[in-house]
């Protein structure tokens, strides 16, 4: 168990490429970090650097107090997963799992405790026996992580591991991986794109871009309160839905004009966005907390209905208003193209981002 700690981590490719740039993070002693981002925005060379199979090109690692930054990967005592499994096709599930207990010289009685132990929690006892090169993708992948989970080292570094799986084994493995890094009491750093997976999962999020840290708080935090608008889009199904507005006054009250549309916020003698008049923010709201009506209530505004997507027990709807598209999350109902409903959005739902940073506005 360790804590890692991350101080101004950068790395160039051939002296141009910048993957990381000055990232400085705590992973806690413990806990389950996930570094969530797209593709590209430096998460795995974070890990490969926290591994020891990347060199920095600037900034220091730590273990603990310990700096590691130029130590090898075999004295940092991690255990890594990769998004593709890695197994030995001509030994068996258990000479698998076992491999890096017998590397270490652990007492065979041991080694057949561990691995059994391993094997149940992971649903693949009656397999130990059989050649690996027979097993199909989802029952691979367990067994890497049955090996990986076999050892007791310093950190888990897990690369993108459930991506080859099916969505059920997907789903499945997600629940026994975080009853095992409870279980174990050991840090965990998990690299995905998903954002569904990291909000399961994690105990903080680490959301990444272009290299920078965006953002790093819990699940709830990152969801509820976005601290820009790539946080706010990227995570969420679907992702939050933004409407470039003008802040105006009129008769003492906030009027957010969209121009398809205005929003009214009232009390604009008491609010944050007396500061913003004549400027232009961002106006953001998740689609599942849209209300949405089928006749004409106070405050709400008209939508025509343009696609209707069912998921699971709900629906996403998308709704347009001159030229600004928005999107609903709600609960199945009937619903038909070219439908009129009216759409309100509550104020305590709101979030408001400044129209050239888009960087959160702090209330």
């Amino acid at each position: 168990m360790a804590k890692v700690y991350l101080e101004n981590l950068t790395k160039i490719f051939e002296g141009r490429v910048l993957a990381v740039d000055r990232l400085t993070l705590e992973i806690p002693d413990k806990g389950l970090v996930s570094l969530l981002g797209p593709s590209g925005c430096g998460k795995t060379t974070t890990m490969r650097m926290i591994a020891g199979l990347e060199v920095p090109t600037r900034g220091k690692i730590y273990f603990d107090d310990q700096e590691v930054t130029d130590l090898p990967p075999e004295e940092r005592n991690v255990a890594m997963v990769f998004q593709f499994p890695v197994i030995y096709p001509g030994m068996t599930v258990f000479e698998n799992i076992a491999f890096p207990l017998v590397a270490r010289k652990v007492p065979k009685k041991e080694v057949k405790k561990r691995v059994e132990e391993v094997a149940n929690v992971f649903g693949i006892a009656d397999v130990l026996s059989k050649k690996a090169h027979i097993l199909d993708a989802g029952t691979r992948q367990k067994v890497v992580l049955a090996r990986t989970f076999v050892r007791r080292p310093h950190v888990y570094l897990l690369d993108e591991p459930l991506t080859s799986v099916d969505p059920s084994t997907r789903v499945e493995l997600r629940t026994v991986l975080k009853k095992l890094q409870s279980h174990l009491g050991q840090t965990m750093v998990y690299v995905t794109h998903d954002q569904s997976e990291a909000l399961t999962l994690a105990d903080r999020i680490a959301v990444m871009n272009e290299g920078k840290l965006l953002q790093y708080g819990s699940p709830e935090e990152v969801y509820n309160n976005p601290k820009n608008t790539f946080v706010g889009y990227f995570i969420g199904n679907p992702g939050m839905n933004f409407i470039g507005c003008s802040v105006e006054e009129e008769k003492g009250s906030c009027v957010l004009n969209a121009e398809d549309f205005r929003v009214f916020v009232p009390d604009l003698p008491n609010s944050f966005l007396r500061d913003f008049v004549g400027k232009k923010i961002i106006l953001g709201i998740r689609p599942e907390n849209l209300e949405i009506h089928a006749k004409a209530v106070s405050g709400a505004i008209s939508f025509l209905v343009i696609l209707v997507e069912p998921v699971g027990n709900r629906l996403v709807v998308h709704l347009k208003k001159g030229e600004k598209v928005l999107k609903a999350k709600i609960p199945r109902q009937e619903m038909s193209l070219q439908q009129e409903v009216w759409v309100r959005f509550p104020l305590e739902f709101l979030k408001f981002f400044d129209g050239e940073t888009l960087e959160t506005i702090e209330v």
